[in-house]
């Protein structure tokens, strides 16, 4: 039964990128107005979609001054089912290279809100379970955060933490009775945030995961919002001496 089920998710991640892009391009073309970000670069936000709205939003990470040209990209789907929680669907590490841990999950996010310093407070948590597109294996990847608004100058601080198994976090190498070996990066780890409005179309915002996986990374960027769209770029600094560096490009767009 894995193996059929690995067939299958096989044979969604085989649509080459031209038709991949097709399809986004055209879902994005049906839209009605942005309200939020269920993400802040990397990391999920204190955020959920208005209730009835959905959003949809794409990452690429780019790295085209290395050989090879290495693209990787997260797919992101959610549905706002009231004022503080959403439904969401992910679809993780559709790249150029045939990634190991590309994964399809479903799961959800909420928040509870309250003031803490006269300023706004969330405390928010959520889950996906996971399938390895490859196989079939089931995972999951869970996390729980705290965000609090700074009075005044309205900086928002989210710092949190989170568990993920092989379909989020991916693989590393080790050596076993003298032989390399590839295992599941089982792990769980910290993750922080920074969002600071400079105006009311323009952010400046960074997230971060601690660790040696496939997410553990340092993101600084900038993030532009115009009506329906919201707009980010930014910069991948990895934990990992072995992982890459790359252009972050993303994109949000809200439908009704």
């Amino acid at each position: 039964m894995c193996c059929k089920t690995g067939n299958t998710f096989g044979l969604l991640f085989a649509i080459d990128l031209k038709k991949y892009l097709l399809i986004t391009i055209l879902l994005c073309s049906f839209y009605m107005r942005a309200i939020c970000q269920s993400l802040i670069v990397g990391i999920p936000s204190a955020d959920v979609a208005e209730k009835g709205h959905f959003e949809l939003t794409h990452e690429t990470q780019l790295n085209f001054w290395q050989s090879p040209l290495r693209w990787n990209s997260f797919n992101f789907f959610c549905y706002g089912i009231n004022h503080t929680m959403e439904v969401t669907m992910v679809l993780n590490n559709l790249d150029n290279r045939g990634s190991e841990n590309r994964a399809i999950g479903i799961g959800f996010k909420k928040f509870i809100p309250f003031s803490l310093f006269g300023a706004e407070s969330r405390i928010y948590g959520g889950g996906n379970l996971m399938f390895n597109a490859i196989n079939g294996k089931p995972g999951v990847w869970c996390y729980s955060a705290f965000a609090q608004r700074v009075p005044v100058i309205n900086t928002r601080l989210t710092a949190g933490i989170t568990y993920g198994q092989s379909q989020v976090f991916g693989f590393r190498n080790l050596i076993e009775q003298g032989k390399p070996v590839r295992v599941p990066n089982n792990q769980f780890c910290f993750m922080a945030a920074f969002e600071q409005p400079i105006t009311k179309h323009f952010s400046l915002i960074a997230d971060w995961y601690s660790g040696d996986h496939d997410l553990a990374m340092f993101i600084p960027a900038m993030q532009f919002e115009w009506k329906h769209h919201t707009f980010i770029t930014g910069y991948k600094i990895p934990n990992r001496s072995d992982g890459f560096n790359a252009i972050i490009l993303e994109y949000m767009i809200t439908l009704k």
